[in-house]
C-alpha cells in the first residue's frame, strides 16, 4: 500500500511538472504574441462598398473591401482621367491603408491623421458630410471615418452643432441650376 501511495505521488509530481512546463510554454507564446504584430487577412470572397466622389472637376472611386463583421480591411482608389503619377500615388495609399487596417489600426486613427492634408486637387465636393476637401487624401480619409467609425461620425456631427451633416451649398446650387436648365444632376 505504501508502494502504491508512493507511485501515485510520483505520478502526480510528474503530471504537475508537465503542466507547469505547458503553462510556461503558453505564457511564452502569449508574451511573443503581445510583442509581435499580427496581420488579419480578408477572406478570399468578401463584400465591398464602392463610393463615387468628385473634388472640383476631379472624379474618382473608393472601393473598400470588408471583413465578415463589416469592418474595412482594404482600400482601392481609382481616379478618372488622371495620369500615372496620381494613379501610382493612389495605389500606394490604398496598399498602405489596407496594411494598416489589416494590422488593426482603427479607422478613426487614420481619419484623424490624414484629414485636412492639403494639396491639389482640392475644392468643393457633392458629399453633404464633406463639403470641401483640401486634397484627395483629405476626402478619402474623412469619408472612411464618416462611413466606418461611429466615434468619428459623432465627433464631426457634434462639431457641426446640429448633429446633422452640413449641406453642400455648392452641390445644391449646381443641382438647382441644372434642374432649372433641364440638365441632369449627374
Amino acid at each position: 500500500m505504501t508502494s502504491s501511495l508512493h507511485d501515485d505521488t510520483e505520478e502526480l509530481r510528474k503530471r504537475i511538472d508537465e503542466l507547469e512546463q505547458a503553462s510556461q510554454s503558453l505564457r511564452d507564446e502569449l508574451n511573443e504574441a503581445r510583442t509581435s504584430p499580427h496581420r488579419t487577412r480578408l477572406p478570399m470572397t468578401r463584400s465591398s462598398v464602392t463610393h463615387k466622389f468628385a473634388i472640383d472637376q476631379h472624379e474618382g472611386y473608393i472601393t473598400v473591401g470588408l471583413f465578415d463583421d463589416n469592418r474595412p480591411g482594404e482600400l482601392f482608389v481609382k481616379m478618372a482621367k488622371e495620369g500615372s503619377t496620381m494613379g501610382g500615388l493612389m495605389d500606394t495609399i490604398g496598399i498602405l491603408t489596407s496594411l494598416a487596417l489589416q494590422y488593426g489600426v482603427p479607422v478613426e486613427t487614420l481619419a484623424r491623421k490624414f484629414e485636412h492634408v492639403s494639396f491639389e486637387p482640392s475644392g468643393w465636393t457633392r458629399n453633404p458630410s464633406i463639403r470641401r476637401a483640401s486634397s484627395v487624401i483629405d476626402y478619402i480619409f474623412r469619408w472612411l471615418g464618416m462611413q466606418f467609425s461611429e466615434a468619428y461620425r459623432q465627433e464631426k456631427s457634434a462639431a457641426n452643432n446640429t448633429g446633422e451633416p452640413i449641406p453642400d451649398r455648392a452641390a445644391t446650387t449646381t443641382m438647382n441650376c441644372q434642374q432649372e436648365h433641364g440638365a441632369s444632376a449627374n
